[in-house]
């Protein structure tokens, strides 16, 4: 099988020749850019450069040199910056996003310090607040070369990234969390009313992007982090009254625009939530935080292995970055043999590989993977 075959066998739970492995596949489970010139330097290769994929998290694009020599099984389209782009750049580091967001520099990220949003507000204010242009043309350019040229010139399966953030977390970033959490349940309207316009905006950004590269795709990747790590962010009963009709909306529009699958990153202890993420259209799920509450992998196989592809698993909040090269080796062993079990699952890190992680750890995961990807 190629990479395409492979993913298509795991996404439509069925059992490949091996478990498909991702790096870099989307912009939550690639390297931050020291991690990325740290494992350059261990490998004896010159430094690429870094091409950011999102900036307050400071995660690059993984090198094709590296993708190529772990056999890694996808590659991926982004939007790209609009031409008329309103971001601000300040003397401090800090900047303003198109949002309106003011985010402030914090040694290895970026924080959100001032939100356009916050405090007493109405739904006009909702209406007058700064929102971006999803149709500047600046943000397709070349995108349905790029993606027309990967599914005719390679057998790599697609994976179009995050075009934007969801109604849930967007909602966090520019009305802030104290009042919006507030709004959920003391004036539920001017929550609906921010998410109304926030997924009004999303569609508008996927219409763009999907658009050009729909037809050449195999993986849409969604994110709204709806969880903590031993609870949600809100109740089941907040997400089925509240959110998940946004979830569905979106979910099903871009299904008017692909036969890709929906992947819907959602870090925490979700496994609540999950017959609501299924009933909204969520095909895959991602990162598998399996240090969450009740997100062990044997539980979540066993309850959900029919109707999700898992995508992640590797533990990088413990495991990666402080275990021992042999802890990696037979966390990743376990990983495989249970979510891999006849198909539906990727293996790829948690989340994207953090700055100080040793690279004897990296190289071990990278190690581990192909060795126990191969299905006897």
């Amino acid at each position: 099988m190629n990479s395409r075959e492979r993913v298509a066998y795991a996404l439509n739970h069925k059992q490949p020749d091996k478990v498909p492995i991702s790096l870099g596949g989307h912009i939550c489970d690639s390297f931050t850019k020291y991690a990325k010139d740290n494992y350059e330097r261990y490998l004896g290769f010159e430094a690429s450069p870094h091409i950011v994929t999102n900036k307050p998290m400071g995660s690059v694009a993984t090198p094709e040199k590296i993708l190529e020599i772990y056999n890694t099984d996808f590659r991926t389209v982004r939007m790209k910056a609009a031409e008329k782009d309103s971001t601000v750049i300040l003397e401090d580091g800090s900047y303003i996003d198109e949002f309106g967001c003011l985010w402030k520099p914090c040694e290895y990220y970026y924080d959100i310090v001032k939100r356009p949003l916050s405090g007493v507000i109405d739904k006009s204010d909702i209406i007058r607040s700064k929102w971006p242009d999803p149709y500047d043309p600046g943000r397709i350019r070349g995108l349905k070369q790029e993606a027309q040229y990967l599914r005719e010139n390679t057998g790599y399966s697609i994976v179009a990234d995050f075009a934007c953030a969801g109604p849930f977390e967007a909602s966090l970033f520019i009305r802030g969390w104290d009042d919006f959490l507030c709004d959920l349940y003391t004036d539920p309207k001017l929550a609906e009313a921010l998410m109304d316009k926030i997924t009004e905006i999303d569609m508008q950004f996927w219409d763009a992007f999907l658009s050009e590269v729909g037809e050449y795709v195999d993986v849409i990747c969604f994110g709204d982090d709806l969880a903590m790590q031993d609870r949600p962010i809100i109740s089941v009963e907040i997400y089925d009254k509240l959110i998940k009709k946004y979830h569905k909306k979106l979910y099903s529009y871009v299904k008017t625009k692909t036969r890709a699958k929906v992947f819907q990153h959602c870090c925490g202890s979700v496994y609540v939530l999950l017959p609501g993420l299924i009933e909204a259209g969520v095909e895959i799920l991602n990162p598998i935080q399996t240090s969450a509450k009740n997100m062990e992998p044997w539980r979540l196989k066993k309850e959900y292995g029919s109707e999700l592809v898992f995508w992640g698993g590797l533990d990088v909040q413990n495991i990666l970055p402080f275990g021992m090269p042999e802890e990696i080796d037979a966390e990743i062993k376990k990983l495989m043999e249970i979510l891999g079990k006849g198909g539906g699952y990727i293996f790829a890190p948690a989340h994207n590989i953090q700055p100080l992680v040793p690279a004897k750890n990296i190289e071990a995961m990278f190690e581990a993977s192909l060795k126990y990807r191969n299905y006897k």
